[in-house]
């Protein structure tokens, strides 16, 4: 007969936790946690260099590549008054609370990397969440391999040089996750009464905070509270021949759940109210569903690849060993902690988003890398677990092919151009175009990004000339004497028209006087008035 058997609810709760652990555990790796060894200074120093390192890639070249249309529309809504910035984030089926947080920088005037500065840290404090709980699960190894995951994450990096509130989100919800974690790894203690002692405070309270938080932060969240209440269901599940702790988890599940909703369901309100029966109307420009999409999201989120922004697609990586090693990484830490209640838990986290967003996109398109993006914190922590199988000798190797591999495979983030230059477009034409011109643009968000982009020392556009989608507009002040700068670029994900295919829309202006190239994405053709053609 076991310990467990023979002692009553309130003695089992002196033991120490891994006498305390269920015996399907045995054989496992327990958590460092649960073997009486705690944090020293060496895993503090650790994750304060992996942190460092992940901060430090985020903050190079932060300002180097243009605003993007989401992080224009970001500029635009915290220059907002309150109400107005509130309604406008309503209506756009965002939560304000990030753009609040922003619009404590207007005041200093900021431009794209102060903007991007607050998602840098964020994502930094994110790696350190996950070296956190990889570390509670399967020592200092697996912490470290899974920090340096995120820290070189190109997808990660990527959107921690963004004015939005991805990296946030993320970490928050790597927050709650390491409450979760917690909670499953000691169900005894997450089951006793908020006045017992002994009382989970840190783990209730972190998957409490960083689940309300996350998800009155970005609607992306919300498949997060599919996968912890799975996950708190397995915990409920775990304690089935102990009644009276299953019974105090029940009440402490309830009561949490009850918390979250009171929290976020008058946000969420809100939202359908100001979008009413549109809610999933404007997400057409998502690709469809197809095997190769599924792949392409796939690779840029878990697999260390670089996805363009404005297009479906991956960019070259120069040493592509990184992918399958981290797919190796992953499979081992899936393999080893499959029979750990915690190690369920992590790999609820990791696929419940995907799999949710794949089984919707069977009938509405949904699957994009930013929106499954905060389940690659606990595929990296497997990951980490997978590595801290390998031999201890082979852990410098692992480390140094990261750190070098991971450097190169980064590069083209800070020198390709991976948004639009809507910012050299703008110049241009602030640069160039007189009084009574015209600007024709043929993406319908062209205004805002020329607005947004405008360079400080010149005029706008838009206060010396017309800027309309409309050809026939545009076609009838030519004839009037005005010249027409056409604009061909997209500012966001979606079909653009290729040069050739716009020209021959513009038939009518003629042969246009000048093509000119702004980066890979825009071209303005400029067209004469028809005197001065002739």
């Amino acid at each position: 007969m076991s310990v467990k058997q023979t002692l009553s609810f309130s003695q089992l709760q002196a033991l120490p936790p891994a006498l305390r652990d269920d015996n399907s555990n045995a054989g496992a790796l327990l958590p460092a946690e649960k073997t009486g060894e705690s944090w020293l200074s060496g895993d503090l120093v650790w994750m304060l260099a992996v942190v460092g390192i992940g901060l430090l890639l985020r903050l190079i070249h932060i300002g180097h590549q243009p605003f993007w249309l989401d992080e224009a529309l970001t500029f635009q809504r915290i220059h907002l008054d309150l109400p107005d910035l509130v309604n406008d984030s309503f209506a756009n089926r965002h939560m304000p609370s990030y753009f609040l947080l922003l619009q404590l920088l207007v005041p200093y005037a900021p431009g794209a990397a102060l903007l991007r500065i607050p998602s840098a840290l964020l994502g930094a404090m994110s790696i350190g969440m996950v070296f956190a709980i990889a570390r509670r699960v399967g020592g200092r190894n697996a912490g470290l391999i899974a920090g340096l995951l995120m820290a070189f994450s190109p997808l990660q990096v990527q959107y921690g040089q963004e004015a939005r509130s991805y990296t946030l989100v993320t970490l928050l919800i790597t927050t709650a996750l390491w409450g979760l974690v917690r909670l499953a790894q000691d169900a005894q203690r997450a089951s006793l009464g908020v006045r017992q002692r002994g009382f989970d405070v840190w783990g209730w309270a972190c998957y409490l905070l960083g689940t309300i938080g996350a998800l009155d932060v970005l609607g992306d969240a919300a498949p997060w509270l599919l996968a912890s209440n799975l996950s708190l269901w397995l915990v409920w599940y775990h304690l089935r021949q102990d009644t009276e702790a299953r019974r105090g988890f029940q009440r402490n599940w309830i009561i949490s759940q009850a918390i979250v909703l009171v929290c976020c369901v008058p946000f969420y309100g809100a939202i359908m109210l100001a979008n009413g029966s549109h809610m999933l109307q404007n997400f057409d420009w998502i690709p469809q569903l197809s095997w190769r999409n599924i792949w392409i999201a796939a690779k840029s989120v878990y697999l260390m690849r670089m996805a363009t922004v404005v297009q479906f697609g991956l960019m070259p990586t120069a040493v592509p060993l990184l992918g399958p090693l981290v797919a190796l990484l992953g499979v081992i830490g899936i393999y080893r902690v499959r029979g750990r209640l915690d190690g369920r838990v992590l790999l609820l986290g990791f696929l419940t988003l995907p799999l949710l967003l794949l089984a919707v996109s069977l009938f509405k398109s949904m699957l994009l890398p930013r929106y499954i993006l905060w389940s690659a914190a606990p595929f990296f922590v497997l990951a980490g677990l997978g590595a801290a199988a390998l031999p201890r000798r082979a852990m410098p190797l692992l480390v140094t092919t990261l750190l070098l591999v991971g450097s190169i495979n980064l590069a083209p983030v800070y020198r390709i151009e991976t948004k639009p230059r809507w910012d050299v477009a703008a110049a241009t034409l602030a640069a160039n175009v007189r009084p009574g011109d015209t600007v024709l643009t043929s993406d319908p968000n062209a205004p805002t990004m020329l607005s947004v982009l405008q360079p400080k020392n010149q005029q706008p556009i838009d206060g010396k000339a017309l800027v309309t989608q409309d050809l026939d507009v545009a076609l009838a002040r030519w004839k009037q004497g005005s010249r027409v700068w056409a604009v061909n670029g997209r500012s966001a994900m979606g079909e653009r028209e290729d040069v050739d295919t716009f020209k021959n829309t513009l038939a009518a202006l003629g042969t246009p006087a000048a093509q000119i190239p702004q980066g890979k994405e825009i071209t303005i053709l400029m067209f004469q008035a028809p005197a001065a053609a002739d």
